[in-house]
């Protein structure tokens, strides 16, 4: 069994586009950052919109991803480090 993972990172940077379930015409083509990605809820992510105050959730298919989040510096030089003395 493996570990599931989201579909986008949070952080990351997205564009709504149309999927399989109607959705407001006047969300297409909008572009928010993904505030709330969860392991648990791999086919949804919650967005803040660009101009928006209220996190909107969206299925994986209705995002498109346009920026990944920089790694974290600290993770890859711990990875560098032996584990041991």
């Amino acid at each position: 069994m493996g570990i599931a993972l989201p579909a986008f990172p949070q952080g990351a940077r997205v564009r709504v586009r149309r999927g399989d379930l109607p959705i407001e015409p006047a969300l297409v083509g909008r572009e928010g950052v993904v505030v709330r990605a969860t392991p648990y809820e791999r086919t949804r992510a919650g967005v803040l919109l660009d101009g928006e105050r209220d996190v909107r959730l969206f299925a994986a298919a209705e995002l498109q991803e346009l920026e990944r989040p920089p790694e974290d510096l600290a993770r890859e030089s711990a990875r560098a480090r032996l584990a041991r003395p």
